[in-house]
């Protein structure tokens, strides 16, 4: 049986599809286009896909996120499943109609953090496609090791925000992160700061006032309970 690897450029997800191009179990590639991304993601991800040498599929979401946020506000860990479906689901329900008898593999894995250990399984299903997470029972250290071993490269949004950059949605974001984007994505910024205005919100850390509830800094927006995307 072989897989579509779901491809953010993160570690995890770049050590899911070595994992199956190793076992000859990697059918393709997919990446999603959330619209809210860092401007180099997509230029790194192209770049990494290349290795692989099999079909790289980039999927933008039919969602705008800017009229999103017009419409509910920016999302907190409230409205990350509903920003969550929209930004990531309907690209998923996208690739449904086109590879209809497909499966997906994923990068999550149980230990990544608490939440994710007690909701994740190995087996899930996401907009009506079966995902598997090759990864399930791997550490954090040996993604790692695995990751360097074999020379992959950080993406340029790791380096600054800690997570791959595909999503800016906010969800989870910390002040950290927002002073980094304002700083390295100049335009990210601005477009960040005329939603605030328009809408009287403030974007990720702003939406949880403070309150954390233990999350790291460096939590990746790729999760949904079950799921990395």
């Amino acid at each position: 049986m072989k897989f579509w690897a779901l491809f953010s450029g993160g570690k995890d997800s770049t050590a899911c599809v070595e994992v199956l191009s190793d076992e000859n179990k990697l059918a393709g590639i997919l990446s999603i286009d959330t619209g809210i991304s860092a401007p180099d993601w997509l230029p790194f991800i192209q770049a990494q896909s290349a290795r692989w040498n099999v079909p790289h599929e980039i999927i933008k979401t039919t969602a705008d996120y800017d009229q999103l946020v017009c419409k509910y506000g920016f999302p907190g860990p409230g409205l990350h499943g509903l920003f969550m479906n929209y930004l990531k689901g309907r690209a998923v329900r996208q690739f449904k109609k086109r590879y209809r008898s497909e499966k997906l593999a994923s990068g999550v894995r149980a230990y990544e953090s608490t939440r994710r250990f007690k909701k994740t399984r190995e087996w899930g299903e996401f907009e009506g496609v079966a995902v598997w997470a090759p990864l399930f029972n791997w550490t954090t250290e040996a993604v790692w090791r695995f990751v360097n071993e074999r020379g992959f490269k950080r993406s340029p949004a790791y380096e600054v925000l800690c997570i791959s950059g595909d999503c800016l949605c906010g969800a989870y974001a910390t002040e950290m992160e927002r002073a980094a984007i304002k700083a390295f994505y100049p335009c990210v910024d601005e477009r960040l700061k005329r939603l605030e205005t328009l809408t009287n919100k403030l974007w990720g850390w702003g939406n949880n006032k403070g309150k954390r509830s233990g999350a790291p800094v460096c939590v990746d927006c790729e999760a949904q309970g079950e799921l990395a995307l």
